[in-house]
């Protein structure tokens, strides 16, 4: 992974005194900046394991900027969701919210440097090393969440696992293949919940309010990004 940023921080002040630490996921860091040494101002950066530090510096003028670049080892996921479409329907008749979440998901990981090995792939799984590959995803959803269901274009996908009481409900998938860099990963999620737990009638008139996370999705330790997202609301005939 490559990374640009400025040593100085952007300021429409005079600075007097600052400096910048960068703390990457590891040590091999092949490639970085160096700041010369000027005055009292050290060479950076200053290394302290994984954390690189550029300054102290003294006063900086306004809107200085001094570029660095960085190029790290990074050996997780790179999750990026081009498109999400995440349908909310309300029914009265049933008493029931529907939640359904289409993605087209990506991996902009590092690509494979040779062709892809099932057999080595499930050997690795008793050593667990790293890897860039997306190989679960774990969906919290809100307390009180019903029937789950996980497909993907080919149809339902069992490797998937629901637990849910009254502190949580987790859906973890595994999807039908790991996810390497460049590879991806279209499929769709949905559940059900108590529709008394999204929408309440408003004390004066006819009114109701709902109220529904516009973002689930799920929670990585290394973030999930998104380009598009579509929120539909569907309500009950004749509601408005």
């Amino acid at each position: 992974m490559v990374y640009e940023f400025s040593a100085y921080w952007p300021s429409s002040y005079i600075t007097l005194k600052q400096k910048t630490e960068v703390k990457f996921p590891g040590t091999d860091v092949p490639e970085y900046t160096k700041i010369p040494k000027s005055g009292s101002t050290p060479e950076s950066p200053q290394k302290q394991g994984t954390k690189f530090i550029y300054g102290p510096f003294g006063e900086v003028p306004t809107g200085a900027t001094e570029p660095v670049r960085v190029r790290y080892e990074f050996t997780k996921p790179l999750i990026h969701v081009s498109q999400l479409e995440r349908d909310v329907e309300v029914s009265h008749w049933g008493g029931n919210v529907a939640f359904e979440e289409r993605y087209t998901l990506h991996n902009l990981a590092a690509n494979l440097s040779t062709p892809f090995n099932r057999v080595k792939w499930a050997s690795s799984q008793y050593y667990n090393p790293a890897t860039t590959a997306v190989k679960e995803m774990r969906f919290p959803l809100k307390v009180g969440s019903l029937t789950p269901y996980f497909t993907d274009v080919i149809g339902n996908v069992s490797t998937s696992r629901f637990r849910s009481n009254k502190r949580e409900a987790n859906l973890e998938l595994k999807p039908r293949y790991p996810v390497f860099g460049g590879w991806n990963y279209p499929f769709r999620v949905g559940w059900d919940a108590d529709i008394s737990n999204f929408l309440r009638k408003l004390s004066k008139g006819e009114g109701y309010i709902l109220n529904v996370p516009f973002l689930e999705g799920p929670k990585q330790a290394e973030g999930v990004e998104y380009e598009h997202i579509e929120l539909r609301v569907i309500l009950p005939e004749g509601a408005t």
